[in-house]
């Protein structure tokens, strides 16, 4: 499995996922090696960095742009970062259940951060918080903006998982992130699946390749291990990070076992975060 760093890159060489390798050099799956070794002017760390901040909260960095998900900070047990230091410019919310929508009416409200989710989430942080920048969305939809050289895509996806929002409103239907850019620097797609159980229909989001999958693994709520595995093997993503794990006993999990598991019985490359370590996602030139 690859730890938390600011580069996946061992002396003059790169390590690259078989499917990683496939996109890089242009050979048949079935032909390519399970670990190729690439020179290392072939790979380069993009300009992406994924940070992990506990529970199903993560900072996204690509170039001037600052995607913060599920933003549960303040009252979350594992989280060492508070809301008040965060200024996102975005800020995508998978559902409304209190663990990740908790800090985003304070974060939007401060930051004039941009706040992405489903239809009824946006109406109702609007009209209950004042959150003036909000765009509802609903299922198979997409945001596309081009800006300072970034084109960026962020599209909401299916999940299945309940909604309800912390006054009992109805938060409209659960969802995850696919996310998309591309610069002078780098490409890349980002899968979050969001709080969800397994369903094949995850595996249409791999039509195009992504380089990152996060999937849950805490179980009770959402998948767990086992089941992550099944969707890891549908996405088929270069690197895979757990999410919505570790906060409260009911969810607990052991995230190396799961990253052994992973590399033992899926192609993908594991990364098990740190709170709040950044990792850079490494990506073909």
């Amino acid at each position: 499995m690859i730890e938390p760093s600011i580069s996946a890159i061992e002396g003059s060489f790169v390590f690259i996922p078989k499917r990683l390798s496939w996109f890089a050099i242009g050979l048949r799956p079935d032909l390519s090696p399970d670990v190729m070794r690439l020179n290392m002017n072939q790979i380069k760390n993009s300009d992406c960095s994924i940070l992990w901040h506990a529970h199903s909260t993560w900072s996204i960095r690509i170039g001037k742009i600052h995607l913060l998900i599920d933003p549960f900070l303040d009252d979350n047990p594992a989280a060492k970062t508070k809301a008040s230091s965060l200024t996102p410019s975005h800020i995508l919310i998978s559902h409304g259940h209190f663990d990740h929508i908790a800090d985003a009416a304070s974060i939007a409200n401060r930051s004039k951060a941009t706040v992405f989710a489903n239809y009824e989430i946006a109406t109702w942080l609007a009209k209950h918080h004042s959150v003036q920048n909000t765009i509802g969305m609903n299922h198979g939809g997409t945001f596309r903006s081009d800006q300072d050289g970034l084109k960026l895509s962020v599209q909401l996806v299916p999940a299945i998982h309940s909604s309800s929002l912390t006054d009992g409103s109805y938060g409209g239907t659960a969802g995850g992130w696919v996310i998309d850019w591309q610069s002078d620097k780098s490409s890349g797609r980002i899968y979050y699946a969001g709080d969800t159980a397994l369903f094949s229909d995850m595996q249409w989001v791999a039509r195009t390749h992504v380089d990152l999958f996060i999937v849950p693994i805490g179980d009770l709520f959402t998948m767990g291990v086992d089941d992550s595995i099944e969707a890891t093997r549908f996405i088929q993503p270069s690197f895979v990070m757990p999410t919505h794990y570790g906060t409260w006993p009911p969810i607990a999990q052991d995230a190396q076992a799961w990253a052994k598991q992973i590399e033992a019985k899926t192609d993908a490359k594991a990364v098990v975060p740190e709170i709040d370590k950044p990792w850079s996602l490494p990506v073909s030139k």
